[in-house]
């Protein structure tokens, strides 16, 4: 969830309700291998929020070799390749879930990710002999003083995150041509590029996969509409998935990871909170990308048109003190 689940996002998720599995928000597999320096602070993250997936996304088998070898140095318990966002200024560039219409391209940057996953841990490869410049080493030196790590981790799990199809499911033939990849999991989105985020997931679709996968060693996991952990647990049950995912509904709710419904001190709280940490890891941003979660905290409350109204001005968190009476109201 690109712009979203920051370092932060994540921290006040585990700090309130901590996940079994998390993820970072995708990176571009091509920017953080050519020294794209800005993006480092994307694969940001502390000991306490393991295990915890790198996202990839891009079209270039070579970038994502090097990228998953990036991420091995920088202490990663899995390697997360995005073929599943319908955003058009992914897709058009042939990422994302445009690659479900690009399979021979698809297993080329799969066996390239594997590839640099098990090269960099049977010592084939190393940081230095990807030609990084200076300054993209030293940002990676500072990631890892950050989530504290010393010495090579444990070797990170392979997976693929994507949808039914393009326009129409397609699941059967495409799943299939993954799971014959040797993926340790698979994420399946319920629905198709076309559709986007429209509509209903289709679960049905989703228990295919899980039926193809029963002679492999692939897990799959479901996505798609579930909006707490107690119906993600019932889906796990009736559709023979090994995990579910939550996105958009884990926005502005962390709670929903306990099957509880915060009360808006406690949203605000979170907020307040939220917000320090921002300013904290990232001294030198702008407060303005907060304001989309903080519509979302408020998202539901009697009086949101009214928080909205203020919200989407606030810059600084002593503006957002100034709207604690309100959001109490």
């Amino acid at each position: 969830m690109d712009g979203i689940t920051d370092e932060p996002f994540r921290l006040i998720q585990t700090q309130i309700a901590k996940p079994d599995l998390m993820f970072t928000e995708f990176v571009s597999a091509e920017g953080i291998s050519h020294g794209g320096i800005k993006l480092y602070d994307t694969l940001l993250f502390s000991s306490q929020e393991r295990p915890i997936i790198g996202q990839l996304f891009g079209k270039n088998p070579d970038s994502f070799y090097k990228s998953a070898v990036i991420l091995c140095e920088l202490g990663f318990d899995g390697v997360d390749i995005n073929m599943g966002c319908p955003a058009k200024t992914v897709t058009q560039n042939g990422s994302g879930a445009a690659l479900i219409a690009l399979p021979d391209l698809a297993v080329e940057i799969i066996k390239a990710t594997k590839k640099g996953i098990n090269d960099y841990f049977e010592n084939k490869v190393k940081i230095t002999d990807l030609d990084l410049n200076k300054k993209t080493l030293e940002v990676i030196n500072r990631n890892k003083k950050y989530s504290n790590i010393t010495g090579k981790k444990n070797k990170p799990t392979i997976s693929v995150k994507t949808r039914l199809g393009v326009d129409k499911s397609i699941i059967e033939s495409w799943a299939s041509l993954l799971l014959d990849q040797g993926l340790d999991f698979l994420t399946i989105h319920g629905r198709t590029l076309k559709q986007a985020y429209a509509g209903t997931a289709d679960w049905s679709e989703i228990k295919k996969v899980v039926d193809l996968a029963k002679n492999t060693k692939t897990k799959i996991f479901g996505n798609g509409d579930i909006q707490s952990r107690l119906e993600a647990l019932e889906f796990c049950q009736k559709y023979g998935v090994d995990g579910v995912l939550i996105g958009r509904f884990a926005c502005g709710n962390p709670w929903c990871f306990k099957n509880y419904t915060a009360t808006p001190k406690e949203r605000f709280s979170a907020m307040l909170l939220h917000a320090q940490l921002f300013k904290e890891i990232f001294p030198h941003r702008r407060f303005d990308p907060l304001r989309k979660n903080f519509l979302l905290y408020a998202s539901g409350l009697p009086n949101a048109k009214q928080l909205r109204s203020k919200i989407v001005h606030l810059n600084s968190i002593e503006d957002l003190l100034q709207l604690e009476a309100d959001f109490l109201t």
